[in-house]
C-alpha cells in the first residue's frame, strides 16, 4: 500500500533527526540535506531502511539527487505503485 506525502516525510525526518541527534522539530523539510552533516554510509543505511518502507527501490544517492526531504519525499509518493 502506497504511503503517503506525510508519512515519507515523517518518516525521513524521524530517521534523520535520530542520526543527527537533534529534535524533529529542527529538521526543516526544505532544508539541504548536507545542514545535517550525516555521512554518506548513514545517508546510504537511512536508504536501504527507506526502500523497506516504501516498498520500492530507490538510488542509493537519492537524497543527495533530490537535495530536500521535501523533495525526496514528494518523488517517492509520486513513483510509488499502487
Amino acid at each position: 500500500m502506497p504511503k503517503s506525502l506525510t508519512e515519507i516525510s515523517d518518516w525521513i525526518t524521524a530517521k534523520i533527526s535520530n542520526h543527527a541527534q537533534i529534535d524533529p522539530s529542527e529538521v526543516a523539510l526544505d532544508a539541504d540535506i548536507v545542514h545535517f552533516r550525516l555521512d554518506s554510509l548513514i545517508l546510504v543505511n537511512i536508504t536501504t531502511e527507506l526502500e523497506d518502507y516504501v516498498g520500492m527501490e530507490l538510488s542509493p544517492s537519492i537524497f543527495w539527487e533530490m537535495r530536500t526531504i521535501a523533495a525526496t519525499s514528494e518523488w517517492i509518493a509520486e513513483n510509488q505503485e499502487a
